[in-house]
């Protein structure tokens, strides 16, 4: 397995274009948006890659080098950088030898991937964005983002390089009470216009509609400069499916994955 340097990202490209699910996750690292790296079974010629973006990674390209296959599966095992890792594989084809190789050592789990219907959504502009009492809605800048990277949610530091290149490159909102950070919707992936959303509130301030108007004010954004919001999340969480389906998101397919986790 072979580590390519960011200028040869491109010769890897081809395989993560067209995928059917989580597109983004990779070419964002592809793109240099992203923060992550790529390994190829060969830097002149690959035939097969893993994109890593800490922890949320993808195998893509023919199935046929199970050397690669071995090393990739050895490798996300040892746990660089992530306490974690989410393996997404295409074709499906990959999934016989990668299940071979990190065996109980991981989960087979299913994700959703929900469609963003423009019209449908329209159809909830404005509705549930009331703020509620004692709350402050903003638009995160690069001083919020490093409270957000340094207290609120340090897990935020393995989608950017820095929160500067989340200001150029990503949007997000988050919710303030007594000027402390306690709720947030911000691009987690950012790809051709397409906004992988990451959603979190705070505990003791759950269940007040925050995640509601955070959601909503991301859309709002994303509808007035042609941006296109993306929502996925673990088949079983019904809270972010319910979320989804209020805000006008819907189910198109269910994949399975390989989840990690350090022992």
């Amino acid at each position: 397995m072979l580590e390519l340097k960011p200028s040869e990202f491109h010769r890897v490209a081809a395989f993560f274009e067209s995928l059917p699910y989580g597109p983004s996750i990779p070419n964002s690292v592809i793109s240099g948006i992203g923060h992550g790296r790529v390994f190829a079974n060969d830097t002149a010629r690959p035939t097969a890659a893993l994109v890593y973006n800490n922890g949320a990674c993808t195998v893509a390209g023919a199935v046929d080098d199970l050397v690669f296959a071995e090393q990739v599966c050895q490798w996300l095992l040892q746990y660089h950088g992530s306490d974690y890792f989410i393996l997404y594989a295409f074709p499906e084809a990959w999934e016989p030898a990668l299940d071979g190789f990190l065996g109980s050592a991981t989960r087979k789990r299913r994700r959703l991937d929900f469609d963003f219907n423009r019209a449908t959504v329209v159809q909830h502009e404005g509705h549930g964005n009331s703020v509620p009492a004692g709350y402050e809605i903003c638009r995160i800048d690069e001083p919020l983002m490093q409270r957000i990277r340094d207290v609120a949610n340090p897990y935020s530091c393995n989608y950017w390089k820095s929160a500067a290149a989340f200001v150029q490159h990503g949007i997000g909102f988050c919710a303030l009470h007594q000027d402390a950070i306690v709720g947030m919707c911000y691009t987690a992936f950012a790809w051709q216009g397409h906004h992988d959303i990451d959603i979190l509130t705070a505990e003791g301030h759950q269940r007040k509609g925050l995640g509601t108007v955070l959601a909503r004010t991301f859309i709002e954004h994303c509808l007035k400069h042609d941006l296109i919001p993306s929502w996925d999340c673990w088949a079983n969480n019904q809270p972010s499916v319910a979320l989804a389906e209020k805000l006008g998101f819907e189910r198109r397919v269910e994949v399975q994955v390989f989840h990690g986790a350090r022992p």
